[in-house]
């Protein structure tokens, strides 16, 4: 029974398996990976059905949370019925209306003095004296509609400004939503600075709901994008990735929402977004480069005699336990793999120094047909820095005579090269760098194979043959003279 749960828990993602701990009340605050929290989950005498409940019930609340953001989007569809292609305002004339909307933003009136004159006639009401309290009212009164139509100027000005504040701020919205928004200022604007009060009244409304309604959107947006955020991060962290800058980030974005700066706040939300995938694509490098280290490491001991097949059989474990999302175990598994083949690597040819010079004289070979051919695509502007590096690493190897090294990196550049070859020939002929030898065979293999280089000298495309003219004709084979005081040579560079 508690092998079919731990089964069942491992087909799970980190997600799910907090949101289980979390709705069984199970701490799993110390757990740093998958494995650790299906551990505490499975010894918490749980069972698999009080396991899918939980899920189940998880699922009933993001359900009513879909339904809730449908709902805000059909109020907005309701609302923003507007023409696709936004209409705004002249450009002259959005000016002159800003420059009012400014002044009348100046003109905030205050009603104390009203208040006061209103007070005032009440108690002459109070006391009988009808005549002054009549006066007083009308005084009043008459300061009330001029206030009242100053009120209403600043009152317009200020949903129009907040609401085009809004919109420049709330990066991200709904395309049909912010058409219909500017579409509804521009009528606005209008109505404030030509149109009847009824009109502008109207015009107003109808920005103050549909920015009402664009905010409750945008920040429902928002908050699925910061709740898809945290899973992410969440989910690297648990692949071993550093994410404690997008984590502090992701909390200055909160903090922003909460203040209701949604510029800051959605520009933040972005930032966190990118850096946590250059965090991951940097883990995931980390990752490729440990079992491409791992399986040259393997290839290089098989051609040198060394019995791979234990560790062979780890390299695939170690694949496995990544499929399985067992990160660190994976990680763990590469790194003793490639060390015990080193060591027997080395045994190797330690044990008989001819192994070591043929395996130092073919490196050699290797790294003086391959790391030209990178230096020649970096001139072609082809990504090659890893390359480059390789190439390198493998010489400072050589020089220190560690064979093992210079094994792995050596076979990393003849990779690449020999991935790169298509687009090498490629540029090379659009340049006009090599030209092809019509009706030419080559002496060695026979194939109409044979290019010029600018140096002079005829090249073989398929088996590397090679042969200067220079007055007289002089043939020689490529690789019988990379052969001649090769190691000598290369080690003295």
């Amino acid at each position: 029974m508690q092998d079919d749960l731990y089964k069942f828990l491992k087909t799970l993602t980190v997600e799910q398996l907090k949101s289980v701990a979390e709705g069984n009340e199970i701490d799993v605050s110390s757990c740093s990976n998958k494995k650790s929290h299906i551990q505490t989950i499975a010894t918490s005498n749980l069972t698999r059905e009080k396991v899918e409940t939980t899920l189940a019930e998880g699922a009933d609340t993001r359900t009513k949370s879909t339904c809730e953001m449908e709902s805000i989007h059909k109020d907005l569809e309701d609302i923003a019925k507007k023409p696709t292609e936004p209409r705004e305002i002249p450009e002259s004339d959005n000016i002159q209306t800003e420059r009012s909307i400014d002044q009348a933003l100046l003109l905030r009136p205050l009603f104390f003095e009203i208040d006061t004159a209103s007070e005032h006639a009440w108690n002459k009401m109070i006391l009988g004296d009808f005549s002054e309290a009549l006066r007083l009212n009308m005084e009043s009164r008459a300061q009330m509609i001029e206030r009242l139509s100053t009120f209403h100027l600043y009152s317009a000005a200020l949903s129009i400004r907040a609401a085009e504040t809004l919109l420049r701020e709330m990066q991200g919205m709904d395309g049909s939503i912010a058409s219909g928004l500017k579409t509804a200022l521009a009528e606005a604007k209008e109505a404030f600075m030509n149109g009847p009060p009824k009109r502008r009244e109207k015009t107003l409304e109808e920005v103050e709901a549909l920015t009402s309604k664009a905010v409750e959107a945008f920040l429902a947006k928002c908050s699925e994008a910061e709740s898809e955020l945290k899973k992410m991060l969440e989910e690297y962290a648990s692949f071993g990735v550093q994410t404690r800058g997008a984590t502090e980030l992701l909390e200055l974005a909160i903090n922003a929402k909460s203040s209701k700066d949604f510029g800051q706040y959605s520009t933040l939300l972005r930032e966190v977004g990118t850096l946590a995938d250059t965090a991951k694509d940097d883990r995931m490098r980390q990752f490729d480069n440990a079992f491409e280290q791992a399986r040259n490491a393997i290839e290089a001991a098989k051609e040198a005699g060394v019995d791979t097949k234990n560790d062979e059989s780890r390299f695939k474990d170690a694949k496995k336990a990544f499929k399985d999302r067992d990160f660190q175990r994976a990680m763990n598994l590469l790194a003793a793999v490639e060390q015990a083949v080193d060591q027997a690597h080395l045994e190797k040819v330690r044990g008989d120094g001819d192994a070591e010079i043929r395996e130092i004289e073919e490196i050699t070979d290797s790294m003086r047909k391959n790391a030209p051919d990178l230096e020649e695509a970096a001139m072609y502007g082809l990504d090659v820095e890893q390359g480059l590096l390789f190439v390198r690493q493998a010489e400072t190897a050589l020089e220190q005579r560690d064979v093992v090294e210079a094994a792995k990196y050596s076979r990393r550049v003849r990779k690449l090269a020999d991935s790169m070859e298509k687009d090498i020939k490629r540029l090379r002929a659009e340049r006009d760098i090599v030209k092809h030898v019509e009706g030419g065979k080559c002496g060695e293999c026979g194939k109409e194979s044979l290019f010029e280089y600018p140096d002079g000298s005829t090249k073989c495309d398929e088996c590397g043959y090679a042969f200067f003219t220079a007055g007289e004709k002089r043939e020689r084979n490529s690789e019988m003279q990379k052969k001649q005081g090769k190691l000598k040579g290369f080690l003295g560079r």
